[in-house]
């Protein structure tokens, strides 16, 4: 067989050629990141050997390798995604430090020969589909919560007690005040009228008249009135409001593509668990892709414990660190994708709250003092577990008894904070 690894870089890639004795066919060289260059190392590959003898590997680098993979597959190559950590402990055993491109590439090309390589699957188009949405509205989601952060930190300078004046600082009535408003020295000159026109409109059920007086003489005892520099603090705030709104609505935009979006049969498992929602169960199932490929034990073959190796993909495995006497603490490795350890521990938290058997499981490690997340991942655990069974049988979801007694759990399972 002959191994091609390539390193895979923003503008151009580097690919290196070995045989199964671990000779250089060629010189490694480099491939610019574009359709040019890649049918240019698809015409070097061919005079090499035909893609029925060869097997390219190539690391999960960002999304750069998404087109370079795809265009590889469809000129009739076996590609293999290989994780970057895989390749860098084979490049670590030069003891004299050494790396570059090149030599990263003929490192993958080896690894790719010695069988280590474990390489994942492509997602499907159904499941990149999801993932570019969910992600794409997390990074939203992100974005809007920095905006409200830099917004209460504006207000910090100029009324500093406008949050007090609220239940939630972040309301639909509150922005709108704001808008009108950004300054409790704006605030103490409004009409009251008009301002009660705006209590009416966002408040329903509220004495108008009342609640601008309130208001009105909250920004009057307001440390921030009559700021020298309330005009520029003003306009921030303004333009802070807008852009919250801004994102609102796009937030609203990207979770109605994604409701409508096909749902893969996993997210239709997790989604049959009260409290589980619409949101994370596609999230969830975006983020694993095809859970076929953890049926099996790629080292044993057993179709056991799939659950353990969903929960390592993830991240969510313990990382135990020993030696000799010394015993660390276990904690999660956090090797895998951070946006579905979210969603695990979010939706774990959800069903923990709405169905009697997650709710047991969640109850019982907190009864033995353990953390509020080591109580969580316990349950995406147990969530997983249940997901598995219900995947495999093709049953659907009953609500079971609640846990009688604490998850007994191998100590390589115990996670902590």
């Amino acid at each position: 067989m002959i191994a091609i690894g390539i390193d895979i870089g923003k503008g151009k890639h580097a690919a290196a050629v070995i045989d199964d004795a671990g000779r250089q066919l060629c010189r490694p060289a480099f491939y610019n990141n574009d359709r040019e260059g890649a049918e240019k190392l698809v015409a070097a590959l061919a005079k090499i050997a035909p893609p029925t003898e060869a097997r390219i590997g190539m690391e999960a680098t960002g999304n750069y390798w998404i087109p370079f993979h795809d265009l590889l597959v469809n000129a009739g190559y076996a590609v293999d995604v290989i994780n970057p950590i895989v390749t860098s402990a084979s490049i670590s055993g030069d003891v004299r430090g050494r790396k570059s491109d090149k030599g990263d590439a003929e490192a993958i090309a080896r690894v790719l020969l010695s069988g280590k390589a474990a390489p994942h699957a492509r997602p499907d188009d159904v499941s990149r589909r999801l993932m570019a949405l969910t992600r794409h509205r997390s990074f939203m989601v992100a974005q809007r919560a920095d905006a409200k952060r830099h917004l209460q930190s504006l207000l910090d300078a100029v009324f500093p007690e406008f949050h007090a004046l609220f239940d939630d600082m972040f309301c639909r009535f509150a922005l709108e005040l704001l808008r009108a408003h950004p300054t409790a020295s704006s605030l103490a000159r409004a009409h009251r009228p008009t301002l009660a026109k705006l209590v009416g409109k966002c408040c329903r059920g509220k004495d108008a008249a009342a609640e601008a007086e309130r208001l009105v003489k909250a920004a009057k005892r307001s440390l921030g009135f009559g700021s020298e520099v309330s005009d520029a603090f003003g306009a921030c705030i303004a333009s802070a409001v807008e852009c919250i709104g801004d994102l609102d609505r796009r937030i609203a935009g990207i979770e109605k593509l994604i409701d409508e979006a096909e749902s893969p049969r996993v997210a239709n498992v997790i989604a049959q668990i009260k409290g589980s929602g619409k949101l994370l169960p596609k999230v969830i199932a975006a983020e694993f892709g095809d859970v076929s490929r953890f049926e099996k034990s790629p080292k044993s073959g057993r179709t056991s414990g799939m659950y353990k190796r969903m929960l390592a993909f993830a991240g969510c495995e313990p990382r135990i660190r020993e030696s000799g006497k010394w015993r660390g603490r276990v904690r999660m490795s956090k090797r895998g994708s951070g946006a579905l350890r979210t969603a695990l521990m979010q939706i774990a938290f959800t069903i923990s709250q709405n169905d009697d058997f997650f709710k047991s499981i969640y109850e019982k490690h907190i009864s033995a003092h353990q953390h509020h997340k080591v109580a969580l991942s316990y349950v995406a655990a147990e969530l997983l577990k249940v997901v598995c069974s219900l995947w495999k049988s093709n049953r659907a979801y009953t609500v079971q008894r609640p846990a009688t007694q604490v998850i007994n759990m191998p100590r390589s399972n115990v996670l902590e904070k």
